[in-house]
């Protein structure tokens, strides 16, 4: 049996230019770009957001403070290149993007990440800059914009576990019964 299911991206939302970018959830897409067009849809629908950035599952490296310790030590063999690192601080909650490092490899990253940011990190996530696809700095308003403007109906407007209720009970007939 084949695999159906497009490859798998993070998706990094920052609200305001003065906040960090926080990983948000994923979406599965072909692409980057259109990983940063469903980020968009999913991800950016009501709430503030001044910039996305999605990166390929595959790329991105997570480890708990415990397994910082068993970790590889890095070899020299690989190229120096910069690398996003996200941690965080508590099981709950959201990745938050603390800083940069350049480092050889992923491990390296952690490693390096650990020591330049260390604070309270259950946490470290680290993605080479590289991989990451963000949203056009030129259009940020205008591709951000068109989702304000959209109803929003809470679900409760909807009345469908009521009606439900009803139907269950017997008390409500449902459309075409007469």
């Amino acid at each position: 049996m084949t695999d159906t299911q497009w490859p798998r991206f993070y998706v990094f939302k920052q609200d305001t230019a003065d906040s960090p970018y926080l990983n948000c959830g994923s979406v599965h897409a072909s692409d980057g770009e259109m990983a940063l067009l469903n980020a968009r849809d999913v991800f950016v629908r009501r709430p503030d957001c001044v910039s996305l950035w999605v990166a390929p599952a595959s790329h991105v490296t997570e480890v708990t403070v415990d397994g910082l310790e068993a970790l590889e030590s890095p070899g020299t063999s690989g190229q120096e290149q910069d690398y996003e690192v996200f941690t965080k601080s508590a099981s709950k909650g959201q990745h938050a993007r603390v800083g940069q490092v350049v480092a050889s490899s992923p491990a390296d990253a952690l490693r390096k990440a650990s020591e330049a940011f260390n604070g309270d990190s259950w946490v470290w996530m680290v993605v080479p800059t590289s991989t990451i696809v963000a949203s056009p700095e030129d259009e940020g308003p205008a591709w951000f914009e068109a989702a304000r403007d959209k109803p929003f109906r809470h679900q409760s407007f909807y009345r469908t576990e009521r009606l439900i209720r009803e139907i269950k009970a017997g008390q409500h007939d449902p459309p075409g019964d007469e």
